[in-house]
């Protein structure tokens, strides 16, 4: 990648929102709030931009992390990225982002939203580059009037150039001054400033505060200083190339309510008891870690179940797959929330169990009390194939094999009435063995059918003998796959959760949702060849730790 130049982004021709309101556009790199996620992707292809201009090679260390200094200590999220080309992180992560096909695609992003504001191109390598500094990061803040401010900081290492930059890029402004430091302030509402090597950029309130405290004002409290930052990034990792923060009403307010991959970060990381989350991304060879650590109010919160998870082993080498849990509990809300993705019996299996827990119930059958007991704790959701089909199978450790299958035998007849026709007639369970195992068939007709077996301390659920001969019987196991091995740790105790996609793989299994190789998406992501998460949780505190494997 030699320099890159901003250009108009395809597609159609912006709304005249702004000109009625008679205001002029914003500069590219002075958007607010509302454009939050544009400002991080500049920032994201500005290290693109370092790192792949030049920049040393034998560098190391851990990240600068001035900003967090001049950050406010209420601020709602926090993104805070190293932008020194010097640091192997940036480097590492960097050429794993390439290999994902991801440096094209932010530095087009890039381009666009510098040529947005209708200035002159900016050559990185001319204009960025020389006067960047190590660390560049994102604050969104609470104004009180219903909206979110912002504060853009940039470590500058060459103040004069970091002016010409902005004098050419953001028009004309009118100068002040606020604590001894110039304010800059433009026809669009942003204010930008020098201070302390950072160049200040966000609305009139933010901007001050920062100046604030840098001066040390009183009552000017610091992100750094905040006691749920420090919390929450407590033990961050060294190599870390982005690091994140957010605070419970930053996550319920930024991302809960947005649509696609924020929206569901937001679902995923809200949680009753959740005070404030962090994020942190690292790269090292293949392996691309994201760590996520929640800090929790432990007055609302009881100690979480864990477990050793041992199940895999019944699980194939060729598994697609697997998801491990404490127990039934935690896994059924999964189930329950799938229905509809996949196909074949992995959709018949969904269906089956959303079923269960609706009509089940309305015959007078309670898991809690009937279902439970039987089990002993640890339960696997896998995805198996069979062919060219994925098939779904759930895994759960029995405590008392013979105690077990006496429990399921009466619970057979209402499994049953999940299947009876219009007249009321319900087919029967009968004996049908699978590989020479011990096995129970109820064939609903339509070529719909319910397998079950106990065997080796374990209770396998499918919806066909062969999803169930593969784990009854498997070909190797799934802990000698290379790709599951490079992205889930060999130490394995205490887990709240493990999770396993075998990502090229399951791609192929999409085709109905369009994601296929032939595809722009599906070629993108199928450069991502495995995917892994292991989580931990004490009551203060949960830890999850994702890593991509992107050969």
């Amino acid at each position: 990648m030699g320099t890159a130049r901003s250009r108009a982004p395809a597609g159609p021709p912006r709304t005249a929102a702004p000109r009625r309101q008679a205001r002029r556009p914003l500069p590219p790199v002075l958007r607010d709030w509302r454009a939050g996620a544009g400002l991080l992707a500049l920032i994201v292809a500005v290290v693109l931009a370092v790192v792949l201009l030049g920049g040393g090679s034998d560098g190391g260390g851990p990240a600068a992390d001035r900003a967090a200094q001049l950050a406010p200590a209420d601020a709602l999220a926090w993104v805070h990225l190293s932008t020194d080309g010097d640091r192997e992180a940036v480097q590492q992560a960097l050429t794993l982002a390439g290999r994902a096909g991801l440096d094209s695609t932010l530095g087009e992003l890039a381009g666009g939203l510098l040529g947005s504001g209708g200035g002159q191109p900016v050559d990185f390598a001319r204009d960025v580059r020389p006067w960047l500094g190590d660390e560049a990061a994102l604050a969104f803040t609470q104004s009180g009037r219903g909206t979110a401010g912002s504060l853009l900081l940039l470590a500058v290492a060459d103040e004069d150039g970091a002016r010409r930059f902005l004098s050419r890029t953001a028009g004309p402004a009118r100068r002040g001054s606020y604590r001894g430091h110039t304010v800059s302030s433009y026809g669009n509402g942003t204010v930008a400033a020098f201070a302390d090597g950072f160049l200040l950029v966000g609305q009139q309130a933010t901007v001050r505060g920062a100046l604030d405290r840098v001066e040390g004002v009183r009552g000017a409290r610091t992100l750094a200083d905040d006691p749920a930052y420090r919390r929450a990034t407590a033990g961050q990792p060294a190599d870390r190339a982005l690091d994140a923060y957010a605070t419970v009403a930053g996550v319920r307010l930024l991302l809960a309510p947005r649509s696609g991959p924020l929206g569901l970060l937001g679902a995923l990381l809200d949680q009753p008891s959740l005070r404030a989350v962090a994020l942190t991304v690292s790269a090292a060879g293949t392996s691309m870690r994201v760590r996520i650590r929640s800090d929790l109010d432990p007055s609302s919160r009881v100690r979480p179940a864990t477990f050793a998870p041992t199940l895999m082993k019944a699980l194939p080498r060729a598994t697609i797959g697997y998801l491990g849990f404490p127990g039934l509990a935690k896994a059924a809300p999964l189930l329950l929330s799938l229905g509809g993705v996949g196909g074949g019996s992995a959709t018949e299996t969904l269906r089956l169990v959303q079923a269960a827990e609706r009509t089940l119930r309305a015959q007078g059958v309670d898991f809690g009390r009937d279902l439970l007991p039987l089990l002993g704790g640890e339960v696997a959701v896998a995805i198996v194939p069979v062919g060219r089909t994925p098939s779904l199978v759930l895994l759960a450790k029995v405590r008392d094999e013979a105690a077990g299958a006496a429990g399921l035998r009466r619970l057979e007849p209402a499994l049953a009435r999940l299947f009876a026709t219009a007249d009321g007639a319900a087919p029967a369970f009968a004996d049908a063995p699978v590989g020479g195992i011990a096995a129970r068939r109820l064939d609903a007709g339509g070529g719909v059918e319910l397998d079950y077996a106990l065997a080796d301390g374990m209770l396998a659920l499918s919806t066909g003998a062969a999803p169930l001969a593969a784990v009854l019987r498997p070909q190797g196991s799934i802990d000698e796959n290379p790709d599951y091995k490079a992205v889930i740790p060999d130490s394995q105790s205490e887990l709240t959760s493990i999770v396993f996609f075998d990502f090229s793989q399951l791609l192929t299994f999409f085709e109905p949702l369009g994601l296929t190789a032939d595809s722009g998406l599906g070629a993108d992501l199928q450069r991502v060849r495995a995917v892994g998460l292991t989580s931990t949780g004490e009551k203060a505190q949960s830890t999850a730790e994702l890593t991509f494997e992107i050969p």
